[in-house]
């Protein structure tokens, strides 16, 4: 059986993204409901390990409650409204969003099994007609990566009250092991995607199906995620990069501005910098967010119907041997 690369996986991820711009949109909306893969959990890890070992501050919150006068009816009112239209625009993105995300999904799937690209409309239809399972998959997934998250903060402020080496090793073991957990969770979410969309499965057939595929390919999952952490980073860079890019138009005009005393000039400079920034932050968000999307569902693809091998148990076989 010829085994399929990670190579492969993302040139063929990159093909279909070349190919299709509409996929850039898809991205970018699906990136309301957040990144597949471990990026967004780092992110959560990250906020936490700053806070404190807290998963969230209620500060903000709390301010926000006890300065406002509360026995006014016109205010409880107008707050219930404010909250209604919140809810409202919450739900508008997260609907667009996922439906979104399944558009990808069905893109993948369908360029893996025909070598074509599925017309938009199709896409977005697939994806809209499976909204309720996707989101329910996807909440789930978010809610046993929260837990996660919230034990090991728990596990985190018990050890630091300790002192001594072993307590830090046990720091580092517990960080590793919250992190490999919030993986397998996101890629057992990633499978099941794939089923609801692939084989029309229910919620609860798919969350099965996809562990069973984890279960079997647990080595080249977290593999793929760990390459795309790396990937992510190299995002960040660009992100980081193009702020200089999209700034140099802005650092001519400033010049012209100070050569000739227009302060209007050094305004539109900044404004039309911020623009330009924005706008390539927008493309490259939704160009990296599809092509993590493809990915991963060309991987489940190929773990579906031919099954993968892990190169870290290739590489480890061959060493040995060669030993």
């Amino acid at each position: 059986m010829h085994e399929p690369t990670f190579r492969q996986a993302l040139s063929h991820s990159w093909t279909l993204v070349k190919q299709k711009k509409s996929l850039w949109i898809f991205g970018l909306l699906s990136a309301v409901i957040g990144q597949w893969g471990l990026s967004d959990f780092l992110g959560a890890f990250y906020r936490t390990v700053k806070n404190g070992f807290y998963l969230y501050s209620g500060e903000p919150l709390s301010e926000y409650f006890s300065i406002l006068n509360w026995h006014k009816i016109s205010l409880i009112l107008l707050s219930l409204w404010l909250i209604g239209i919140i809810l409202l625009v919450i739900f508008s993105l997260v609907f667009v969003a996922v439906g979104a995300r399944g558009a990808i999904i069905s893109y993948a799937i369908h360029y893996y099994k025909t070598g074509k690209i599925l017309p938009l409309h199709e896409a977005w239809h697939k994806g809209v007609k499976k909204f309720g399972q996707l989101l329910s998959v996807t909440l789930l997934g978010r809610f046993f990566q929260l837990l996660d998250l919230a034990i090991f903060s728990v596990l985190a402020r018990m050890i630091l009250t300790h002192d001594g080496l072993a307590w830090s090793f046990l720091l580092i073991i517990s960080w590793a092991l919250a992190i490999t957990i919030a993986l397998l969770f996101e890629a057992s979410v990633i499978y099941a995607s794939g089923y609801i969309l692939l084989e029309n499965k229910s919620v609860q057939k798919s969350l099965q199906k996809g562990w069973e595929l984890l279960s079997d390919h647990l080595m080249v999952s977290l593999e793929l995620g760990l390459v795309l952490v790396f990937l992510n980073i190299l995002f960040l860079g660009v992100a980081i990069y193009g702020s200089f890019v999209a700034f140099v138009p802005s650092l001519i005009v400033w010049i012209i501005a100070g050569l000739t005393g227009l302060n209007a000039l050094i305004v539109f400079g900044m404004y039309s910098g911020m623009i330009l920034y924005t706008a390539i932050i927008l493309v490259v968000a939704g160009i990296f967010n599809a092509f993590v999307t493809c990915a991963w569902v060309y991987l489940f693809m190929k773990m579906h119907h031919e099954g993968v091998a892990s190169r870290a148990v290739i590489f480890l076989k061959n060493f040995f041997r060669l030993s």
